[in-house]
């Protein structure tokens, strides 16, 4: 198998230099800097869509369920600690936040009608929603949401944003039963970006939690509710009649059906097992894009998002920059983009699609295998050094790439393939040599870059990857407000990425989602969610015309 690998590999990488070298020069990002701060969510590119003759539908109908096939299990009930898709594609349906970002990158209410905030950045003043309900009936109220502010503050929570709202200072105060002020003592910058953030400052009621802290049935405010489930098979979700959308959602329900295998998923939407799913076969997917399946749609979509290769800066061999470099010298993205994504992703060295504001004009470093076999050297290493990929099932493939690229220099890569749950535990716990990572609800740099400092508890999503130097940097993106100085810092962080081989941000990913021709009213949104972030559509306004 890993001749095979290895031949074709080579085959890929012979291939792409030809055609690179045909290729017309980058257009460099924009760098001049708008007079406004940017929105902080680009505008997705638009999808790639397969085309439909049917005639338009007469208009939304009320009734039906929708199957979804998602490509893995729930990791966690509880939306302050969503880190897995799977969490995330439930969470979205069930729980909203106080803001979100909507599809031109503005931030609106969802939950807060509107707000206020000082010129200095540091008070923010929000008025909720009137006569919001929670899936229990119970009143949203500002005590509410103080309570999940400081829930998330509370070591023991475990909550995903804890390090983030401890590092600005955040502290709230219910002001009247519709208004909660909140202030912070740094964070200006990114600061609304934290609270649309994939729901991790999602306001479900106090209910939801049981005596020991955990979430068997989140109550939160959104379309849906959770009504039963089957870890490991499948989630059924209802329709919330107290939606405060009013006539929303058309549906009766939703089904988050757990298939991990993409070719299953194809078959499932062929055959009409599922009405939608997410993540298709790439070669399948680019067949279907030039000869289209008169029963259902696929689109491939893209936003702020990305592949992350990661190393363990830990321990052996990663904790010596010489053997980092090696791998980042080996690494070539653009054979891996053919051989894992069919040539779908965007290649890139950073986490933004190229035409947002937050990209940044950094020379990307070429591969180079003289020169990784050089640092392999210089940090001491033997032909066939054994390094460990923690993998989850659905990134075998990938891993095969990866050990191919990295053979060539002199590493062995030993694969440990677990469950989403495993690998999310044994990760956090700097248990690996190798991994990779993707990431999305990319508002602003701070998210992606926020990692690499080690007062981050996604710190280990960068292999525990510690400099000074850079966490004096990212303490002045944060506090800076001026979007122009903030993209110098930035760009500054991106450069100290590379010279230390900090991570490596490998392509943004192809975004890919199909249903069958009787789901209508739905389009992607701008993150691996069901619904836009913002509320404004989704599976809450889509309807079946059948």
């Amino acid at each position: 198998m890993k001749q095979k690998y290895l031949k074709w590999f080579t085959l890929v990488v012979a291939l792409v230099l030809v055609l690179s070298a045909c290729q017309p020069a980058t257009t460099p990002a924009p760098t001049t800097p708008p007079e406004q701060p940017p929105a902080t969510l680009p505008p997705t590119t638009p999808p790639q869509e397969v085309a439909t003759t049917e005639a338009p539908a007469a208009g939304p109908k009320y009734g039906g369920v929708i199957t979804f096939a998602m490509k893995e299990d729930v990791t966690t009930l509880d939306p302050l600690k969503a880190i897995q898709y799977g969490d995330i594609r439930l969470n979205g349906l069930v729980v909203q936040q106080l803001v979100a970002a909507d599809r031109t990158g503005k931030f609106v209410g969802v939950l807060a009608e509107r707000w206020e905030t000082s010129p200095d950045g540091k008070e923010w003043t929000f008025h909720l929603r009137p006569g919001v309900k929670f899936h229990n009936g119970a009143d949203l109220t500002a005590e509410d949401v103080k309570w999940i502010f400081d829930r998330i503050l509370d070591e023991k929570s475990g909550a995903a944003l804890r390090s983030t709202f401890v590092n600005i200072g955040l502290k709230s105060e219910v002001i009247d039963p519709l208004t909660i002020k909140v202030t912070i003592e740094k964070g200006a910058g990114p600061f609304l970006s934290y609270l649309a953030l994939l729901n991790r400052a999602g306001i479900i009621h106090r209910d939801s939690y049981d005596a020991e802290g955990n979430v068997t049935k989140p109550i939160g405010t959104g379309p849906f509710m959770l009504d039963s489930y089957k870890p490991g098979e499948s989630y059924t979700l209802k329709r919330f009649d107290q939606y405060w959308k009013q006539g929303e959602p058309y549906l009766d329900g939703v089904v988050l059906k757990v298939i991990t295998d993409p070719v299953v998923r194809l078959n499932a939407l062929r055959t009409g097992e599922v009405d939608m799913t997410e993540e298709l076969p790439l070669a399948d997917v680019k067949r279907l894009l030039e000869n289209p399946d008169p029963n259902f749609t696929v689109v491939v979509y893209y936003f702020n998002s990305g592949a992350r290769l990661v190393m363990n800066h830990t321990r052996p061999p990663f904790n010596d920059l010489n053997a980092r470099m090696a791998v980042q010298y080996a690494f070539d993205r653009e054979a891996y983009n053919e051989a894992v994504y069919f040539g779908l992703g965007q290649v890139h060295n950073q986490p933004f699609v190229p035409e947002d504001t937050w990209y940044l004009d950094v020379p990307m470093i070429k591969p180079d295998l003289q020169k990784a076999k050089e640092y392999f050297q210089k940090a001491g290493l033997k032909e066939g050094t054994e390094i460990t990929m923690l993998l989850m099932p659905n990134q075998k493939d990938a891993a095969e790439i990866i050990d191919a690229m990295l053979s060539q220099v002199g590493f062995k890569v030993k694969f440990d393939i677990v469950d989403a749950a495993a690998w999310n535990a044994r990760g956090k716990a700097l248990d690996y040599d190798l991994l990779m990572g993707t990431m999305t609800g990319i508002f602003d740099p701070d998210r992606p870059y926020g990692y690499l400092t080690p007062k981050s508890s996604g710190n280990w999503l960068v292999g525990g990857y510690s400099n000074p130097k850079m966490d004096e940097l990212l303490e002045k993106g944060i506090s800076e407000t001026d979007v122009a100085k903030r993209k110098e810092i930035y760009k500054q962080v991106l450069q100290l990425v590379q010279e230390d081989a900090a991570t490596m941000y490998v392509l943004g990913l192809p975004w890919v989602e199909g249903w069958r021709n009787y789901v209508k009213g739905y389009r992607p949104g701008n993150a691996p969610m069901l619904m836009m972030m913002d509320a404004s559509e989704g599976l809450n306004t889509a309807w079946l015309d059948k």
